[in-house]
């Protein structure tokens, strides 16, 4: 719809600040661990904190927008990450950090949710760009984030400040947020009747879940650990693991840029058996190889691009009705899973090491392809 190109930009730029904010802290986990004194463990907990947060307000905020509308969900949006990050920049215990973490992803995850249940509603003939197109602004915002953010840390910025500056510009956002025009999307009746049992009985459901749960593992793990794997695992500094780092999410951001048009080329199924059997093969590659090999693992992110939006279209198109809720739990259980795993990731970092668990990434992208392959000849097929 032309009369909302105002709001899908506003969305976008939205989106590119959500992916700079987000997944600068992954620089920052080893300043966490010494400044509050805590080990890997405890970094998984407050990984397990932040995903708890993104996984109960994904499943609320399909129920809150079908009541509320889209408007007030970002408006709610926007205050929450506002006041997370001042209470970030002035935490003075683990505890107050472990609560703005979850404030913070609160106020992600009702974003989220009404930024993916919106644009597939405005933009019914290019879906597959316009979603790509969306989340390439997210990979945009984390590239330039984990980049900006190492080199400014190399000359003597606190993360402290980092997270006051984020809390100005999103402070901008909210200034600018009242001169933008929602659109009044109107939820069909079924969708107000739909139980959460009777939901989760869907086959098509959990497969989709596990499909989804395990990329998004696969790709926020990178986000989360990936500095840590190479600081811990192989001595590098700050700034040359931010190198890897963001260049992984450079080459990520071009291949959504790119994804969009190549999934409506050759298909959504299609695009996602290609993208995640390189993806497998350049990321264990690179880390069998070692060290002088991590640029393997950084041009993998080309090949993780297109995984989320893609396989959040497919969930969309899949169900056409009470698809807000679907779409809502679906991404609530995603995130339980990842939850689960980075959990895990932190525990198994503490008892075989860096090195070894770091192969979970490749492992889960390899079951989720598998787990794709089983939807299209066996459920989406026959549905």
């Amino acid at each position: 719809m032309k009369k909302y190109i105002v709001t899908t930009i506003y969305i976008f730029i939205f989106m590119t600040f959500i992916g700079f904010s987000e997944n600068m802290r992954g620089l920052f986990i080893p300043i966490f661990k010494e400044e509050f004194r805590i080990n890997n463990s405890m970094i998984g907990v407050m990984l397990t904190v932040s995903s708890l947060a993104y996984i109960i307000f994904q499943y609320i905020g399909g129920i809150l927008i079908q009541r509320h509308g889209h408007k007030r969900i970002y408006l709610s949006s926007l205050i929450l990450i506002i006041l997370s990050f001042l209470m970030i920049w002035k935490s003075g215990s683990f505890y107050i950090l472990l609560l703005a973490m979850f404030i913070f992803n609160v106020g992600v995850s009702l974003f989220s949710i009404s930024t993916n249940s919106l644009i597939p509603v405005l933009f019914i003939g290019y879906q597959a760009i316009l979603m790509n197109l969306t989340h390439f602004c997210y990979g945009l915002g984390t590239s330039a984030g984990q980049r900006t953010v190492g080199i400014l840390l190399k000359r003597g910025l606190n993360w402290r400040e980092a997270y006051l500056g984020s809390a100005l510009v999103f402070f901008i956002l909210l200034l600018i947020f009242f001169f933008i025009k929602f659109p009044q999307v109107d939820v069909d009746k079924a969708d107000k009747g739909v139980k959460f049992l009777d939901a989760i009985k869907d086959k098509r459901i959990l497969l989709f879940v596990a499909a989804l749960g395990l990329y998004v593992f696969s790709e926020l793990s990178v986000a989360n650990w990936f500095a840590n794997f190479m600081i811990t695992g192989y001595s590098l500094d700050g700034l040359t693991a931010s190198y890897y780092l963001s260049l992984f999410f450079f080459i990520f951001t071009i291949g959504r840029f790119l994804g969009g048009f190549v999934v409506e080329k050759i298909g959504r199924f299609n695009a996602l058996f290609l993208y995640f059997s390189m993806a497998t093969i350049l990321f264990t590659v690179g880390l069998v190889l070692g060290e002088k090999y991590l640029i393997l693992i950084s041009a993998s992110g080309f090949f993780f691009s297109i995984g989320f939006p893609t396989i959040v279209l497919l969930v969309s198109n899949t169900f056409q009705k009470n698809r807000t809720y679907i779409l809502g739990l679906v991404i609530a259980l995603t995130s339980t899973v990842n939850m689960i795993l980075n959990f895990l990731v932190g525990f198994l970092n503490d008892t075989i090491g860096v090195y070894y668990t770091f192969f979970l990434i490749p492992i889960a992208l390899l079951v989720s392809l598998t787990i794709l392959i089983y939807i299209k000849l066996k459920v989406w097929e026959n549905s």
